[in-house]
């Protein structure tokens, strides 16, 4: 799936040296050009391609990429990999489109949030707050003073009790545990969500699959079990780049020998390697059934070479028969 957004020339490119020359030398490589702006800025690599892009993506010639190279529009690297010149000085990238995407989502995410909370939700908020207020109001620093004082007092007394009289304490006090007690224990412990983990909870369900892989979904020919399809295209990742397998995903779905009842699943097509299948073999030419009217003249064919032999065989039984009365007299 393409990514929205768009590349963006110049209003001067027309009238560029650069370009008029690349025009004038090879006129199909300002078209490979055009192509390489957008899929750079589709697949945001900050125009750094390898060279499986240029010659799968972009379908360069030899003679194209040359030309790109010699006006200075195209600059190659050591590791073989081909570069736009000043592409960001023009292109936004990645960091700077990732960073306006999850923004986007936050403030999606905080309309949600904002969209959950009910007027009488807000309502009640208020009143506790405005409640607590005055009852604080209420406290006085001598009473203040006091609970201070009972709070030292205590800790004093605390202080002198020692852990076996903790311990006597504990089991003279101690009751039976009844089941409704035990039942509300469980209870406590098997309390719903705090809002920090639902909150957690809803911003991985926001997620979304990586551009690349987006890419590979759209392009392969059957959309069965994405998921399953995510965690084998990762794992395809460590083994080859993702642009050879939308190449190769896309000549799967474009083979005329495909049957659509056939496919495999994209995981299964990952998981099994299959990117590095042969095409698939060439379907067999339906035979063709005689027509009634060929029928029928090889059926009249059959039925006089049967009158022939068995008039050939009445003749050579009749020409014996004449023989042995010979022999006879």
């Amino acid at each position: 799936m393409a990514r929205q957004g768009y590349g963006k020339l110049s209003n001067g490119f027309h009238s560029n040296t650069k370009v008029l020359k690349l025009q004038r030398m090879r006129p199909s490589a300002l078209g490979v050009y055009c192509m390489a702006i957008s899929f750079c800025s589709d697949v945001l690599n900050d125009g750094v391609m390898s060279e499986d892009d240029v010659i799968y993506q972009l379908n360069a010639t030899e003679e194209d990429i040359e030309a790109l190279i010699k006006v200075g529009m195209f600059e190659r690297s050591d590791d073989g990999s081909y570069r736009i010149h000043d592409y960001l000085s023009h292109q936004s990238s990645r960091e700077q489109v990732e960073t306006r995407a999850e923004g986007a989502r936050n403030r999606k995410r905080k309309q949600r949030s904002e969209a959950d909370v009910t007027p009488e939700s807000r309502w009640d908020e208020t009143n506790v707050t405005s409640m607590s207020r005055r009852d604080n109001s209420n406290v006085t620093p001598e009473s203040r003073w006091d609970e201070t004082n009972v709070t030292s007092m205590s800790r004093r007394d605390n202080s002198n009790v020692t852990p076996e009289s903790r311990w006597d304490s504990l089991t003279k006090n101690q009751e039976p545990i009844t089941n409704n007690q035990k039942n509300s224990s469980n209870e406590e412990f098997s309390l719903p969500q705090t809002p920090s983990q639902a909150e957690g909870a809803a911003e991985s369900a926001d997620e979304d699959y990586p551009i690349e892989f987006e890419q590979f979904w759209q392009t392969y020919p059957r959309k069965t079990g994405k998921r399953k399809a995510f965690e084998a295209w990762r794992k395809a990742r460590r083994k080859t780049n993702n642009t050879f397998l939308i190449a190769k995903a896309s000549r799967y779905a474009a083979d005329p020998n495909r049957e659509p009842g056939y496919t495999l699943t994209p995981a299964n097509w990952l998981d099994g390697e299959h990117w590095d299948d042969d095409p698939l073999p060439a379907k067999p030419e339906p035979t063709a059934r005689p027509s009634p009217s060929a029928w029928n003249r090889s059926q009249a064919n059959q039925d006089a070479n049967a009158a022939l032999i068995a008039h050939y065989a009445a003749e050579e039984a009749a020409e014996n028969q004449s023989r042995e009365g010979v022999l006879t007299c």
